[in-house]
């Protein structure tokens, strides 16, 4: 669609909230109060949202303040454009036009635009501001009610932004490619890789997971519901089109999907989350695979001093030291980029496996007995809600606890990408779901421990003080579904907050894994842990590995790449 229709419908949809639209609750339901703060009053209203969000853990914010932020930041967003397209009339004294009159100007202009398409210079220094505030309200909020009016909106920017194509002598609309889908595919296998070729030698194997080549359907249901082990499985995942076209390679195809690599993510700085130290940034997709794929610092400090502070917004990180930054490693990890970025969904398929109904955790295991306290606190809280006596809540809470709500699947599973060079380093920890993790490109070593091994041997964490985003870390939420936040532009997400890290291992397993001479040192900081059974594998380009609810894996990267993981 063109912009000027795209920005009309964005216009249209901010001033015009349905009558049970959430973020009419930030002002008691009073549709004119939200005209006046929201329109007239754009930038203190995004601070005033964003001081909402603020609140531990995430989950908590009320959905009317995420709403708001939402719409706040893509009315900035879109004021900007139409304002740098010169719609904007800027002999008129705008001081004394109250928001409400110029947006609604505005929408009357573009309904009336008789032209056929506004146009954008590629190179226009305010496009990385406008796509970042969009960007965080995505990641920071997963934009609810907004997700396809944000891609709609940058979608016919980045069109805006290209040249028009002539067929015998007649304009025609920009589109993606003038190319056929083969020639796009060629020009892809001589674009530039988005990784370095080099590789971290990979580990002898003590004890490899099965391996199982393209299983059937009933072959996988028997495996998950009643064997319940780790298994790799190969040549089910070529028909995808990140894999049959090698477009997930090519550094040309995803800076055409970031929009030049405009397009901001979340990205880990460290080690490994339970470092000291680690922490998270947003940041432009091209200075991630520049400063941390490809370990070249020097990119950094003056795109992230461009003209990005223009309308307000700063990419993340300004702060930082960047010689001392440059020496750490990057990951996207854990995020949910394919719902940010929806073009990347066609990429891929969620696998049929997925679908199978999954067995509820062992009882006993960790994992258990987290919904098992979950679910008794829930009750508890029900019973206080409704002034029940709390008494009689905990009799009937203490029985069998083996009922079809201890693992409640979502209808669809959930889909995170994790990006990041060779030596991204995810420590031994379990997840509250069945997952199965595809490696689109590059290679990672794994291991795995039973749910049923011993606290004594695993040493589990517990209560931890440590910053907020950390918290969204370890939460295993998704920032793309709202359902976690990323630290932003404040000192509150540096704020030390106590939460549960029992479900990751003390154990420093890199170190073990990496030096094995030192075993009488580990024995004497993990008692029993070089004892504990565990099996583990290498997966590669194209492979996948199913991972049962409540098993301990730790994961290294030997090669620089791109993993996609279904929980469900």
């Amino acid at each position: 669609m063109a912009l000027h229709k795209v920005l009309t419908a964005t216009l249209s949809a901010i001033t015009s909230p349905a009558s049970d639209d959430p973020i009419l609750q930030c002002f008691d339901n009073d549709h004119q109060a939200l005209h006046e703060n929201l329109l007239n009053n754009t930038d203190e209203t995004l601070r005033l949202s964003d001081a909402k969000l603020r609140v531990f853990p995430f989950k908590d914010v009320q959905p009317c303040w995420r709403r708001l932020y939402t719409d706040a930041s893509i009315l900035k967003a879109s004021l900007s454009i139409c304002n740098h397209l010169g719609l904007i009339d800027q002999d008129t004294d705008n001081t004394q036009t109250s928001g409400q009159l110029l947006v609604s100007q505005l929408i009357q202009l573009l309904n009336s635009y008789a032209g056929d398409g506004l146009r954008v210079d590629p190179a226009a220094p305010w496009l990385s501001p406008v796509i970042h505030l969009v960007d965080k309200a995505l990641i920071m909020t997963g934009a609810p009610l907004r997700e396809d009016l944000i891609e709609s909106l940058l979608s016919a920017l980045q069109n805006a932004t290209r040249p028009r194509t002539l067929d015998k002598g007649n304009v025609l609309n920009s589109s993606e490619s003038g190319d056929s889908p083969s020639r796009a595919s060629k020009r892809r296998k001589l674009s530039p890789p988005l990784f370095p070729p080099d590789a971290v030698p990979p580990p002898s194997l003590k004890y490899p997971v099965t391996r199982v080549s393209n299983p059937s359907f009933d072959y996988m249901e028997e495996h998950i519901q009643n064997v319940k082990t780790p298994l790799v499985i190969t040549d089910a995942v070529e028909h995808w089109p990140a894999m049959s076209n090698r477009s997930w390679a090519s550094r040309d195809y995803w800076l055409e999907r970031t929009f030049g690599g405009r397009r901001l993510v979340p990205v880990e700085i460290g080690r490994s989350y339970t470092d000291e130290g680690w922490g998270q940034r947003i940041m432009e997709f091209k200075e991630f695979v520049d400063k941390y794929i490809w370990r070249n610092p020097s990119t950094s400090t003056a795109r992230l001093r461009s003209p990005a502070a223009e309308v307000g917004d700063q990419v993340e990180g300004q702060d930082l030291d960047e010689r001392e930054d440059a020496n750490k490693t990057g990951y996207l990890a854990q995020h949910d980029l394919l719902s940010q970025i929806p073009a990347l969904r066609k990429d891929i398929s969620v696998p049929d496996f997925c679908y199978i109904d999954p067995p509820a955790p062992d009882p006993g295991t960790p994992v258990y007995l987290k919904k098992c306290q979950e679910q008794e606190e829930e009750r508890k809280r029900k019973a206080t809600t409704v002034g029940s006596n709390t008494d009689e809540a905990h009799d009937n809470a203490t029985g069998d606890f083996v009922t079809d709500d201890i693992l409640t699947p979502p209808s669809d599973p959930i889909i995170n990408t994790w990006i990041g060079p060779s030596w991204t380093i995810s420590p031994l920890h379990h997840d509250p779901y069945h997952n199965i993790l595809v490696q689109v490109t590059g290679a990672k070593y794994i291991r795995l421990y039973s749910p049923h091994t011993p606290a004594s041997q695993i040493h589990p964490r517990g209560m931890e003080a440590v910053a907020s985003d950390k918290e969204r870390r370890n939460s295993h939420s998704s920032p793309g579904n709202g359902a976690g936040r990323v630290g932003s532009d404040g000192d509150d997400t540096s704020t030390a907050r106590m939460i549960d890290m029992s479900n990751t291992s003390q154990v420093d397993v890199a170190a073990i894994e990496l030096s094995p001479a030192e075993s009488e040192q580990w024995e004497a900081m993990w008692p029993g842990f070089q004892q504990a059974e565990y099996f583990e594998t290498i997966l590669r380009e194209g492979e996948s590995l199913y991972i049962p609810v409540g098993w301990w894996h730790y994961v290294r990267g030997l090669k620089a790449g791109i993993s996609v993981s279904f929980w469900w």
